[in-house]
């Protein structure tokens, strides 16, 4: 009995080792498939999915909505509130990975032999695998790389699930995730068909309730509103508890306000409220409840005294801007406009971190003032509207492009009004312009005091204020950061007053005058510098200031009729083509031809007059036609309103012009090379104009390069470029140029030659630089430029010489020496620059030195071609008589 104790422990053990060796995935027994079920539930799968759960919950915490649009769905759709969730991912991966690499049965339990199975025992044989972990695995492995937004390998794991799952209810729930993912990869059409196909089947009312928020979130994200809020309100039937429920049920009533069913929406958020939802959820349902209010037959006051206790409330300070924005909403749907629009400047007034809500605040008066017909307002609050809407803001694009068309509006607008008063300005006697502008520099300047009073009003409030804080006892006077140590925010302040005085909050606060002058830079002592480095003060305070745009000659007073004339027809254009505002249209494309009917833009303007009321008022449309045809017969304008197929002859000629363009090309691809260039050349000919003609020339080079030689050919192809810069064909021809001279160098030696002949002067008498160039843009300028410095110092004691080095288009050094007195000096200072002894470590880098001219440096300096100008200088200094 005491042997058999001693040896009980090694007894289970050999028992335990011969049962798990009975356990292996490839003999399926009673106890393998009792043991690998266990395992992977108890163990394994367990782990996996309370990872898995823990990371939703993450994923809930980190997430955060923006009211201000239809939130998605899920909580899940927010890419940042995923990136919570990645590790507890990976690991519910990991674990049904090895459930399904570990544990996975697929062997078959052995037959008896000679024996019938049962029923039982069919259904037992016919299984895909006999752990009924696994399938359950693979929806876990699915679920988590859904949730790391791998939506391919998601979208590859369900369907393998619904192929091998046994479990029905797994293969529809695989399949209602199948849907999600390939809807996450924007196939919505078939999403939605693998949802229809599984709906009619019998499952649990959860899984039910899935399906059709799957449904629902397809439906929201292809803005089909209307057809979302069913499948929604039949999901949130099944769904049990008030956690999940009142996100959706906020969804579906912002679903039916976006939808105009107001009534339907102001019940839903009711339902929100009853639902104890989250304090934010809660907020946002009661400001949309006054959003929806019907305010003809409700007690207006008592969702207004609503909206103001709430403002009042001091937990709802980072939302006052929703407040006020719910009631400017209620007031102007009350029709009280000026109460409206007041209360929706102090929404975006105060709105800080919400950018998306002050960017609707600016869009609401936006929006309102473009219907009232003031473009110019509204053109500053849709400005204001797309600095601040994100880029994902549903309409963002109309309202983006409204914005630039309202600016193109604005400028053209603001150029007519500005050029009109410079033109009045100019054309009053002297004495009166002195005194108009020493009006608006008395204006000016009593502004600047009146502000500096309001700044020293300010300033001493924030003291009392100050003085105040320093006793509150949540105050670290120790703090680290600057703004929570009193004493050094003290000392700053003090140090910027006796620095800078008393500034305004602005941009650009330290110049004195925030004039922007283009191409005029700022000094440090607040001058304004212009390129040529001569200072010019543009002080608003002075006269100067003002006159400097006045068109006081004829030569400006056809520069400023240019401008006006050009704005009008803009102006014209955009309230047609833009904003439908025909009569507007009519006013400025009128006022252009009676202003300037010499214009070039009056033809345009008088077609566009005809189109633009040959409908509504035929009479008007004929007398513009009728200018239009005796003021300008030969334009395009008006042959088109003269022949109503003019168009159809245009599209002729094009079609005629491929067609002798493919015969060419044709004749070309067949070698018949001569044949080629003469059906270009008659089109060419034919249409000097036409979309083809720089194909046509390319065409014709193509064609002649077996005919002539190099050189005519390269002639050709220059032409080319000359004749259609930025063009393929330009692009082409410049390659085979580049090809040409590098198989040929000579024909660009040659050529450079005679460039160098045409753009520099033979005048070489008078002053002269000496010029040294040094073609490795990595060695050190200054070093190279001391040491010419160090050999003027050497060589020249009595002389005053300056040396100046530069890096030129990152491409060369050039150190140039000025000014020697005339060419014979200089031919002297060349003889005795020895540069392989002077300039130290530049090892095998091309160098070059050369003497020039004062006017042919001034064409250098534009031209930057230093080997263009040394066959210059080695025909005319090193080699004259040649």
């Amino acid at each position: 009995m005491v042997l058999f104790r001693k040896s009980y422990p090694g007894f289970c053990l050999l028992i335990f080792f011969v049962s798990l060796s009975s356990c292996s995935v490839e003999k399926n027994t009673n106890l393998s498939r009792f043991y690998h079920n266990l395992t992977s539930h108890y163990n394994i799968y367990f782990n996996g999915k309370e990872s898995y759960m823990k990371g939703m919950e993450r994923i809930s915490a980190s997430n955060t909505d923006d009211y201000t649009v239809i939130m998605p769905l899920f909580e899940f759709s927010n890419p940042d509130a995923i990136r919570s969730a990645s590790s507890d991912m990976d690991r519910a991966m990991q674990k049904a990975s090895k459930v399904i690499s570990l544990h996975s049965m697929t062997a078959k339990p052995e037959k008896k032999a000679n024996k019938s199975l049962s029923e039982r025992e069919k259904e037992l044989y016919d299984k895909n695998d006999y752990n009924n972990w696994v399938d359950d695995s693979y929806l876990l492995l699915g679920k988590a790389q859904f949730m790391k937004h791998d939506f391919e390998n998601a979208r590859v794991t369900f369907l393998h699930n619904i192929r091998e799952s046994d479990s029905r209810l797994i293969r529809i729930e695989s399949q209602v995730w199948l849907a999600r993912s390939v809807a996450a990869l924007n196939n919505y059409i078939e999403a939605l068909r693998l949802l229809t196909e599984i709906e009619n089947q019998e499952m649990p009312d959860l899984l039910r309730a899935e399906l059709l928020l799957s449904r629902a979130d397809i439906y929201i994200k292809e803005e089909r509103y209307d057809e979302a809020t069913f499948p929604l309100d039949q999901a949130l039937e099944l769904m049990k508890g008030n956690s999940p429920k009142n996100r959706y049920t906020y969804i579906l009533a912002r679903l039916y306000e976006e939808t105009g069913n107001s009534v339907k929406a102001g019940s839903t958020y009711r339902e929100v409220l009853k639902l104890s939802p989250p304090y934010e959820l809660e907020f946002n349902a009661r400001i949309n409840q006054a959003g929806v209010f019907d305010v003809e037959s409700g007690d207006i006051n008592e969702i207004e005294k609503e909206l103001k206790r709430l403002l009042k409330d001091i937990k709802n300070r980072e939302y006052q801007d929703q407040i006020y924005y719910a009631l400017g909403n209620l007031a102007m749907r009350e029709g009280n406009v000026d109460k409206a629009i007041e209360y929706i400047q102090l929404s975006a007034a105060v709105s800080s971190s919400n950018m998306n809500q002050k960017g609707r605040s600016y869009l609401m008066l936006a929006e309102h003032f473009f219907g009232e017909k003031e473009y110019l307002k509204s053109q500053v609050y849709y400005d204001s509207t797309v600095s601040f809407l994100e880029s994902s803001y549903p309409g963002y694009k109309e309202i983006n492009e409204t914005a630039l068309d309202l600016k193109s509006l604005a400028e053209n607008l603001n150029t007519i009004e500005h050029q009109d008063s410079l033109r009045y300005v100019a054309s009053l006697p002297e004495a009166q312009q002195q005194a108009l502008i020493n009006g608006i520099i008395r204006k000016l300047e009593e502004q600047e005091r009146l502000a500096e009073a309001d700044m020293d009003d300010r300033y001493n409030m924030g003291q009392f204020y100050e003085n105040q804080r320093r006793f509150r006892d949540n105050v670290d006077q120790s703090g680290k950061w600057y703004f929570y140590n009193q004493a050094a925010l003290t000392f700053g302040r003090t140090e910027f007053r006796n620095r800078w005085g008393q500034r305004k909050l602005e941009d650009n606060w330290r110049r004195r005058n925030k004039a922007r002058i283009n191409g005029i830079n700022l000094t440090e002592e607040g001058e304004l510098m212009q390129a040529d480095s001569v200072p010019v003060l543009l002080d608003k305070k002075s006269p100067e200031y003002y006159l400097k745009d006045l068109p006081l000659n004829d030569s400006l007073l056809a520069v400023s009729d240019e401008r006006i004339a050009a704005s009008l027809f803009n102006a014209g254009r955009i309230f047609d083509e833009k904003f439908n505002n025909r009569e507007k249209s009519n006013e400025l494309y009128n006022e252009l031809i009676s202003r300037y009917p010499d214009n070039i833009l009056v033809a345009q303007a008088l077609f566009n007059l005809y189109n633009l009321n040959k409908n509504s008022e035929p009479a008007l449309a004929e007398r513009n036609k009728e200018l239009l045809l005796t003021s300008f017969p030969d334009s395009e304008f008006a042959k088109i309103v003269a022949n109503p197929d003019y168009y159809t002859v245009l599209q002729q000629e094009k079609v005629a012009e491929e067609k002798l363009y493919d015969r060419a090309y044709n004749s070309w691809l067949n070698e018949n090379h001569s044949s080629a260039v003469e059906l270009c050349e008659e089109g060419m000919a034919k249409y000097p104009d036409g979309e083809w003609i720089s194909k046509f020339h390319l065409l014709r080079a193509y064609s002649m390069a077996r005919l002539v030689d190099e050189r005519t050919l390269k002639e050709e192809l220059q032409l080319i470029v000359k004749l259609f810069p930025a063009t393929e064909e330009a692009a082409r021809a410049s390659e085979l140029i580049a090809h040409i001279n590098s198989e040929i160098p000579e024909l660009k030696v040659e050529e450079e030659k005679e460039i160098a002949e045409e753009i520099y002067s033979t005048e070489l008498s008078g002053p002269h630089y000496f010029v040294v160039i040094i073609k490795n843009n990595k060695l050190d300028v200054n070093r190279l430029t001391f040491d010419v410095i160090n050999f003027n110092i050497d060589t020249y004691t009595d002389k005053n010489y300056s040396t100046r080095g530069e890096l030129v288009n990152d491409e060369y050094i050039m150190i140039s020496v000025r000014t020697l007195e005339d060419e014979f000096v200089a031919a002297e200072y060349y003889n005795n620059f020895d540069y392989s002894g002077i300039l130290k470590n530049t090892g095998s880098a091309e160098i070059m030195i050369f003497t020039i001219t004062e006017a042919n440096m001034e064409t250098f300096l534009k031209d930057k071609d230093p080997d263009r100008y040394n066959f210059f200088f080695e025909n005319h200094y090193l080699n004259p008589e040649e």
